[in-house]
């Protein structure tokens, strides 16, 4: 009879312990099914916090500018109208741009300007890439005609390389005189040919003949260097 009475006791000390051992998992579970979508919903929420700051924080570095659409000349005088054809805007990480960098277009369209020096598709535009006067070349904003000449003696006839886009003085010898004589100053070179007629538009090619602008009252004038022959050309 003892021995059966223990046994039993055992036993039921052994059943209470296995419902406490359940009782026990049924709370971690229960724990765990509410802890956990908690801290993904935690995780979630910080990671997107993150990422909208990064993007406040790209926007505030990303910078509007002005940038050139197509290799453009030095020289070349653009209008408020033309400003569209030769420029854009766009936007770039603004600690690689200074501050003197033209932000809008409407910038460049207040009044016409030249090109200060040559521009390559896709250069940004900064206030020293421009003037907005040039005693050379302010006699064109009226309007010109063009003509075009060759250089018949090349060696004796050219100081130095000549392309489109270059300033030079127009000589000829004078028959009445026979001296050297300055026909047309300040002449804007619109275009240079090779020997077969092809448009030279590189650093590379000899150039034999060259299309100019002048102005109304400058015809006469470069009609008779061209008449005489042998022009001589000085790049200012």
């Amino acid at each position: 009879m003892f021995e059966k009475k223990v046994i039993k006791e055992i036993e039921n000390k052994v059943k209470g312990t296995g419902k406490g051992k359940a009782k026990v998992k049924d709370s971690f579970s229960i724990v765990k099914m509410i802890l956990i979508p908690f801290l993904v919903t935690i995780i979630l929420v910080a990671g997107l916090f993150l990422v909208v700051r990064k993007l406040g924080q790209r926007n505030v570095l990303l910078k509007n500018v002005v940038m050139a659409s197509a290799d453009i000349r030095e020289g070349v005088y653009i209008t408020p109208e033309e400003v569209d054809s030769y420029f854009k805007e766009v936007k770039v990480d603004g600690s690689a741009v200074s501050e003197n960098a033209y932000a809008s277009l409407e910038d460049l369209k207040k009044k016409g300007f030249y090109t200060g020096i040559p521009l390559k598709n896709g250069q940004i535009m900064y206030e020293g890439s421009i003037k907005v006067s040039d005693k050379r070349l302010d006699k064109y904003k009226s309007g010109y005609e063009t003509t075009s000449f060759s250089v018949a003696n090349f060696d004796k006839g050219i100081n130095g390389q000549v392309r489109e886009g270059a300033i030079i003085d127009i000589y000829a010898v004078d028959p009445a005189t026979d001296e050297l004589t300055l026909f047309v100053e300040n002449v804007y070179v619109a275009a240079a040919f090779d020997s077969s007629g092809a448009k030279i538009e590189t650093d590379e090619g000899v150039a034999v003949s060259y299309t100019v602008y002048v102005k109304p009252y400058e015809v006469e004038d470069m009609n008779k260097a061209i008449n005489y022959g042998e022009i001589h050309i000085y790049k200012r």
